[in-house]
């Protein structure tokens, strides 16, 4: 979906709006997205310095629920900023300054051997009360955005957004992977991600400046923003609920598969770190044959229907590894096909749903970017959640929790989209 944003994003008549309202809303939603896939890919490295004393099926568990509260903070946050949008307008640098602190407080936190089970309470209440700032700030973006393009911009401010959430999940997996790669001890692997807490701080603080340098630009709310929000979600919560779903599959493809796989076949199946990233390297190429596999078929089928027929097939193939326990003795081939399905639906996904005339036009970019956020918030880190829980429950990783998740997400983005499409022109 990265080039697909940017090629769309070429021709956008962007370069003619103010740099320092681009820069901004790249910023936060670039923080955003680098801090979920920092935690769901990663934080379970985190269990030997936190939570030592539980073993790897409940260490997961731990972290995907405190993944999953972090995330329903930030729907919470999103919310409470609309609520309170003429309290904020006069403190427009709270968030990020919360955002800031809990980030410098995460690389001060005491490990388990000097506070015991308090440090691991200490992280979630900071992610916590971090995920409800970071909720500011993407009703923040959503807001602004809003209110300082105008109505042809905002179509592409959508794809900006999302492009700079994407730049910020790439940028937290390579650097990862690039910390996990070495084979760090205990103690090296607790100072670089103090490290990479403070290093989230100073790009925080890099935000403040900037804010505080141009606040001016920053002062353009009113009241109809709030009451455009309320009405969006009130009157289109169920298309808003309909687009979440539908993008919900390759969502629930990157959590499990793109973020979660490499620790996982790692902690869980022995793999050495130079035969996981050849593994990523093949899942990539794979990944990039399916969306343009999908592209070339598009050029012959609607995109809606080629959509369908993809939701069918993967709820059919989904059926048939179950019955083959194909994910037990070939894990890794399981793994090359959702690579190749993520490829499909990322490019079929925008294909299908930029091409409708969805909401009102005052409501558009509000309405889409609700649905994003549902989600990647919601069904993604339900799906981590799901996961982890069957695995404590069968004390086992090799069972079929994957494949139910991706039949249950195939089904429920078939109905959706099948009901979606009815209600909207495409163009």
């Amino acid at each position: 979906m990265l080039s697909t944003n940017f090629l769309l994003l070429r021709s956008a008549p962007l370069n003619r709006s103010e740099k320092r309202s681009l820069l901004l809303i790249f910023s936060s939603a670039y923080l955003d997205m680098y801090d979920m896939a920092l935690f769901v890919g990663y934080s379970i490295y985190l269990s030997a310095i936190l939570l030592p004393p539980l073993k790897l099926f409940q260490a997961l568990l731990a972290f995907s629920i405190v993944l999953f509260t972090v995330q329903l903070s930030k729907v919470f946050g999103i919310i409470l900023f609309n609520r309170l949008i003429d309290r904020y307008r006069r403190n427009i640098i709270r968030a990020p300054q919360t955002i800031g602190l809990c980030y410098f407080f995460l690389a001060l936190i005491p490990s388990y051997s000097q506070i015991g089970l308090w440090s691991f309470i200490v992280f979630w209440v900071l992610r916590l009360i971090q995920g409800g700032a970071f909720g500011f700030e993407l009703g923040f973006t959503i807001n602004y955005s809003n209110m300082n393009f105008s109505q042809t911009n905002k179509r592409f401010i959508y794809y900006f957004i999302l492009l700079s959430g994407e730049m910020g999940a790439l940028v937290s997996i390579l650097f990862n992977r690039l910390l996990v790669d070495h084979g760090m001890s205990v103690y090296m692997f607790d100072l670089f991600w103090r490290l990479q807490f403070l290093t989230g701080g100073l790009f925080v603080l890099v935000n403040l400046i900037f804010r505080v340098k141009h606040r001016q630009i920053m002062n353009n709310y009113s009241k109809f923003s709030r009451s455009s929000f309320f009405y969006t979600l009130k009157h289109n919560w169920r298309y808003i609920l309909l687009r979440s779903l539908i993008i919900s599959l390759h969502v629930c493809l990157i959590v499990t598969v793109i973020f979660r796989v490499p620790n996982f076949l790692h902690l869980a199946m022995g793999f050495s770190y130079a035969r996981i990233n050849v593994i990523l390297l093949i899942v990539t190429v794979l990944g990039f044959i399916g969306a343009n596999f999908a592209r070339i078929l598009a050029f012959f089928f609607s995109p809606i229907k080629l959509m369908k027929i993809f939701y069918i097939l993967v709820a059919l193939f989904s059926l048939l590894w179950m019955m083959l326990d194909g994910n037990k003795h070939y894990y890794v081939l399981w793994v090359y096909i959702a690579g190749f399905v993520y490829g499909v639906f990322v490019r079929l996904t925008p294909m299908v749903l930029y091409r409708v005339v969805d909401f009102d036009v005052h409501n558009r970019l509000t309405g889409r970017y609700l649905g994003n956020i549902f989600a990647y918030s919601v069904f993604g880190s339900l799906a981590v959640l799901c996961l982890d829980l069957s695995r404590v429950y069968t004390h086992n990783f090799h069972n079929y929790a994957p494949e139910i998740i991706i039949l249950v997400v195939s089904i429920l983005g078939f109905i959706a989209l099948k009901i979606y499409t009815k209600h909207f022109t495409q163009i």
